[in-house]
């Protein structure tokens, strides 16, 4: 039996992907996997959330993970930063993201896996599994509660608005972009085209900038009583259709909705300085 550990970075939607690869490797060969969540502590603006589901959680020792990504000390960073970076043949990095890698299923040996592995190839084989994993542990609030009460008993359909660091920071702004408006209104139609009396919920973690820009849209509710993001994505999981952001949060949302008949619709630019790659599903709308 070998040892997998996947190092966790970036939010809770990467934090997902990085923890279903490493399961999916793990249950192929009957091995073990840990999680690397030693990139959290330093963090300010992200934190470690998967803990909050109902996973299989076994945190990797620092001992661990420098056997098997290399030591990253000061001594480490310099010669890192010359050019000179030697790991362990354990050390396995993500080639290109979101490219799938069929090589990672025929490696020998404990693996550290080091990327952001946004490929639902690595994992949609055990689908049910990451299903009954990403589910809360916790019941959700009262509010919360109502909202899922009407998303059940509506043709529901979420939609939503990444902005926060996507508008904020101007490297993180060059890299992914912004769903534009008109992106938007594209899909609500696709969705009134197909779908009887839909109810649209918008999520976002800017809803004051949605209550100004989308009163063009009828039968609409704000979704700005929950508790969490985790509530969000509980939420968006439940709605019946998907419109979702380039964002990985709501790329899980959607992937996570069991309904059968479910319509997603996603943007046709995922990254904006990689405008020929996407994330996108396999049956999604791409508009």
């Amino acid at each position: 039996m070998k040892l997998i550990i996947s190092r966790l970075t970036g939010g809770l939607g990467n934090q997902m992907f990085q923890y279903a690869i490493a399961k999916s490797l793990a249950k192929k060969n009957n091995d073990t996997f840990k999680l690397d969540i030693s990139f959290y502590p330093k963090q300010t603006l992200r934190k470690y959330e998967l803990n909050l589901f109902n996973i299989k959680e076994n945190i990797a020792s620092d001992h661990e993970c420098n056997q098997l990504r290399g030591k990253e000390d000061f001594l480490f960073k310099v010669f890192k930063k010359l050019g000179f970076e030697k790991r362990p043949n354990s050390y396995y990095k993500e080639k290109e993201i979101a490219i799938f890698d069929d090589n990672i299923f025929h490696l020998k040996g404990d693996i550290y896996l080091d990327g952001y592995w946004q490929n639902e190839n690595y994992f949609k084989d055990i689908r049910n599994d990451i299903l009954k994993n990403f589910t809360l542990k916790q019941d959700i609030s009262k509010e919360a509660k109502n909202y899922l009460e009407q998303i059940k008993n509506s043709n529901s359909v979420s939609l939503h608005i990444r902005r926060g660091d996507y508008v904020q920071n101007i490297d993180t702004n060059k890299t992914h972009g912004i769903c534009d408006i008109n992106y938007y209104k594209k899909a609500i139609k696709y969705i009134r085209d197909n779908v009887s009396n839909p109810i649209f919920y918008i999520f976002s973690d800017d809803i004051k900038w949605c209550k100004e820009n989308f009163n063009f849209l009828e039968k609409k509710i704000f979704i700005d009583k929950t508790k969490s993001a985790l509530e969000d994505l509980e939420l968006m999981k439940n709605c019946k259709y998907n419109i979702i952001a380039n964002s990985t949060f709501s790329w899980w949302g959607a992937w996570l909705n069991e309904n059968k008949e479910k319509i997603v619709i996603a943007p046709k630019t995922w990254w904006s300085v990689r405008p020929n790659k996407t994330i996108v599903s396999k049956n999604w709308i791409i508009l």
